[in-house]
């Protein structure tokens, strides 16, 4: 595994993180988690100018075709930035999904105004496993006289309410294949219910009852879709690795910074034994995370064998080191660290809104335990 960035991708990286500090400044995920602001459009539009947006998908398009480390290096920008931005749910996952699953006629009505930054999509796939249903999905597609109909509800969706379309997960009645469907959080029989968390600012429990379809608003019926759902939110997971160790990082250095400001008995308390043990801990284990969350993108690009099992490496390290990384800048910081008035906190949220997608770190520490 190559350990430096190309010049190019050191460009884009540094590229990145002269928007994110100019245009996502603290003030604005603080708004955003206290207040209940929307992203501004107008910033999602920006970075879709950039290319940003379009990075995972093909030229034809409209995309970069960009190899995954590019696309890891703009992650981990998110992650030390605190990112505000749907990124990880819309582009990496929702849009992904329609690039593998969908027709060429739905790859060229959808994947366009994404890139473009005019369409914003939330992936609905988490919901309680109902006893003899299809799969034990609780949402279920219909096929009737009418058309298609969809009943059942999921639980949290993060920024339903902001997204154009709600890519969902069903089962459907008659056959029990499970198939992915567009809907508009406004349509008819779409109800959305905001759900309180001090990780994520913008969750929803969404319930449709008889909810009508248009049939080329199915992304496809596939006999693996659980399992190629499943890969595109591992995928996800990986390059959220990326994201929790730029997260973790910019911890660091808040801890650092105030370390070298901050005087008792007449020093720096960096100069003291004790907090230089914290931050030594604590960089060393950002350092592992980080080279965790590029081989787990890097093997799974290459589609090489046990990719599967470094990126559950690289979810549980990293995540478990952005916790951590907060916490351990939390006691550096002292009582200010735990005033709402010190950004330190929206990465502390920030971390466990990551360590918390995508299933949950504990489904990845099981998946390592049978592996052993």
């Amino acid at each position: 595994m190559e350990l430096d960035f190309t010049p190019e991708q050191q460009q884009i990286k540094d590229a990145v993180r002269r928007f994110l500090s100019r245009e996502c400044p603290p003030g604005l995920v603080r708004r955003m988690r206290e207040d209940g602001a929307a992203l501004p459009r107008d910033i999602w539009r920006r970075m879709a100018n950039l290319g940003w947006l379009g990075l995972p998908f093909a030229e034809s398009h409209g995309g970069a075709g960009s190899d995954w480390v590019t696309l890891a290096a703009l992650l981990e920008e998110l992650g030390w930035a605190c990112d505000p931005t749907p990124f990880a749910d819309c582009v990496l996952t929702c849009g992904w999904l329609i690039q593998d699953l969908g027709s060429e006629a739905q790859q060229q009505r959808w994947l366009p105004p994404l890139i473009e930054g005019e369409l914003m999509l939330s992936l609905a796939s988490h919901e309680e496993a109902v006893p003899g249903r299809p799969q034990g999905q609780a949402t279920v597609l219909r096929e009737t006289a009418g058309g298609l109909r969809l009943d059942g509800r999921k639980y949290f969706v993060a920024n339903a309410a902001e997204s154009d379309f709600l890519l969902v997960s069903a089962a459907l009645a008659d056959t029990g294949e499970t198939c992915l469907a567009l809907i508009a959080p406004r349509a008819a029989g779409v109800e959305l219910v905001r759900l309180h968390s001090l990780a994520h600012p913008d969750l929803y429990e969404i319930r449709f009852l008889d909810v009508s379809l248009a049939p080329e608003q199915l992304l496809g019926r596939h006999a693996d879709l659980p399992a190629r759902l499943a890969a595109a939110q591992e995928r996800t997971a990986a390059f959220q690795s990326a994201t929790a160790v730029g997260g973790a990082r910019r911890v660091l250095e808040m801890a650092l910074d105030h370390a070298r400001e901050r005087v008792q008995f007449g020093k720096p308390i960096g100069s003291f034994q004790a907090v230089q043990h914290l931050l030594a801990n604590a960089w060393s284990e950002v350092e592992t995370a980080w080279l965790a969350a590029y081989e787990a993108i890097t093997c799974l690009e290459a589609g090489l064998p046990g990719a599967s099992d470094k990126v559950a490496i690289a979810k549980c390290a990293s995540n478990d080191t952005f916790v951590r990384t907060c916490f351990t800048a939390h006691q550096v910081l002292g009582g200010m660290g735990y005033m709402w008035e010190t950004d330190l906190h929206l990465w502390t949220r920030k971390a466990k809104e990551i360590e918390l997608a995508q299933g949950g770190i504990y489904a990845y520490r099981q998946r390592l335990a049978a592996s052993l």
